[in-house]
This record gives C-alpha cells, sequence and structure tokens, in this order.
C-alpha cells in the first residue's frame, strides 16, 4: 500500500479520524487506517522490562503483531498509573480525616491538646485540593463537592472546644452528630472519588494499518469519538522537534486539526514513507 500524502489521507477534501486524548494532548488516526479496535483485556505478551522504544505484542487474526503503549511513544504520563495514585492519595487523606477528628474526640474526653489544623486550606488534603484539577466531567462533579463537608468538619473544631469549657456533655453530643453526618458525607465523597476514578480506566487496542500492509497496535487510555473534518481545518507541522520525532518509522503527527474555538488534534499519519 502507498504511503499515504496529506492530499491522499483527505478524500474530496474530507477526512474521517477516531480521536482520543492523553494526559496532556489530543490526537487523531485517519479512519481508513484503522482496522479493529477492542477493549484491553491483557491478552497481549509482554517482553522483558519495558522502555519507552520497546513494545509488547498481541495476536491480530492468528498473527502476532507489534503493540504500543501511547503514552510511552510519546512520553506522557499513564492515565492508570495516574489514577492509581489518585485513589492511594484519597485513601491516605480520609485516613487522616478520621484521625484529625478522633483526635478531638481525645480533646474533649480526656482534655488532651488539639493540635491538628484548624483551617480547612492548611491540612495536606486542603492544600493538595486548592491546586487540583482535572478535565473528566464525572470526576470534577464530584471533587466540587468536597469544599463544604471539608470546611464545615474543620469549622466545627473551635466551637466543641471551646463548649468543654462551659459544657462538656453537649460538647460531646455535637461531636457525635458530626461524626454521623459531617465526617460520614466526606467519607461517602471519598469513597465515590475513588471509585469514579478506577471507572475512568477504560484502556483500548487499536490495530492500525501501515504502509506494505504491515500491522501494529496502539494501546490508549480512551476513544473520544469519530469526526469528520475538512482539508481546511489541517495545518502543517513542521517543526523537528516534539512528540514522536524520534520514533516516526510507523506513526508521524502531519499536522493539527481544528474546528472553530476547539483544542486542536495531533494528526499522526500511520502510513508514512519514513522508512
Amino acid at each position: 500500500m502507498a504511503s499515504a500524502t496529506i492530499d491522499t489521507l483527505f478524500k474530496d477534501g474530507i477526512i474521517s479520524v477516531i480521536t482520543f486524548s492523553t494526559t496532556d494532548a489530543s490526537f487523531a488516526i485517519p479512519l481508513d487506517q484503522v482496522l479493529y479496535i477492542e477493549k484491553d483485556v491483557e491478552r497481549n505478551i509482554k517482553l522483558n522490562e519495558l522502555d519507552q522504544f520497546n513494545h509488547e505484542v498481541i495476536t491480530y487474526q492468528n498473527d502476532t503483531v507489534q503493540l504500543y503503549d501511547f503514552n510511552r511513544l510519546i512520553g506522557s504520563e499513564n492515565h492508570q498509573q495516574a489514577m492509581q495514585q489518585f485513589v492511594a492519595t484519597l485513601d491516605t487523606m480520609e485516613k487522616q480525616h478520621v484521625a484529625w477528628l478522633e483526635a478531638l474526640e481525645d480533646s474533649v474526653e480526656n482534655g488532651t491538646p488539639f493540635t491538628k489544623a484548624l483551617d480547612p486550606t492548611q491540612c495536606d488534603f486542603g492544600k493538595w485540593y486548592k491546586h487540583f484539577s482535572t478535565e473528566n466531567e464525572e470526576l470534577k462533579e464530584v471533587m466540587v463537592r468536597f469544599d463544604e463537608p471539608h470546611r464545615k468538619l474543620h469549622g466545627i473544631a473551635k466551637g466543641i472546644l471551646d463548649k468543654i469549657k462551659t459544657d462538656p456533655e453537649q460538647a460531646k453530643k455535637i461531636l457525635q452528630i458530626e461524626r454521623a453526618t459531617t465526617l460520614s458525607d466526606l467519607i461517602l465523597l471519598f469513597h465515590l472519588a475513588k471509585e469514579r476514578a478506577i471507572n475512568s480506566v477504560r484502556p483500548i487496542i487499536l490495530f492500525v494499518e501501515h504502509q506494505g500492509g504491515k500491522i501494529t497496535a496502539l494501546r490508549l487510555d480512551n476513544i473520544n469519538d469519530i469526526v469528520t473534518y475538512q482539508q481546511s481545518s489541517f495545518s502543517h507541522d513542521d517543526s523537528t522537534e516534539g512528540v514522536m520525532k524520534k520514533k516516526n518509522e510507523d506513526f508521524k503527527v502531519e499536522g493539527y486539526l481544528r474546528n472553530g474555538d476547539e483544542a486542536p488534534l495531533m494528526l499522526i499519519n500511520c502510513r508514512t514513507d519514513a522508512h
């Protein structure tokens, strides 16, 4: 099969592409270069210790083909690893807030000095939460809900510590109520956020055809959509540095696709003559 130039990629001035994204950018591969799509069920064969230049292998129609992890190819963060780290962070923050309330209870019951953060922006979670952002809409919807119960939980400490001096029994009752309500609400959000993070990991295997009929596979974090672009939406990439410049034997970034104010997509050509 001949290499695909830009003019041949756009048939009658139009191209249909499969779009996908990493934590750093969005990409597109011509639909007519895609042979098959399947969920990653880890039926691939791992080869030695992988680095960004190595690959695994997987079968396609009884033949063995090279399987590349796309994140490794471009040096991007692996979404699955990022979500595992995110869940581990939330596990730690959840335990810290349970310990925070237990320390307050110890102060109420035994008069132990309370030394935990009163300001919700000064605990580890508050500092982390201030700078947290995500493009995952389902995860974002949960994360914005943390602010109110988190502030409320920290806000109860001063009132309860003051109440101990005048009405210890009432202070204990208020603390019990806050454990059953505010802390429970916060813990529920921690669990929900972790669940959505785990569910966002849906790796896909994309089988593509190269020049001469060679077939390889890409492991992607996701597939977003199938979109059609006019050739007028394309702009060339003439740079010599950047994504995949040193690994363009099978995958070459030809340029960018963009409609209006949308974020640009890097157009990857799998049928190049760069051999």
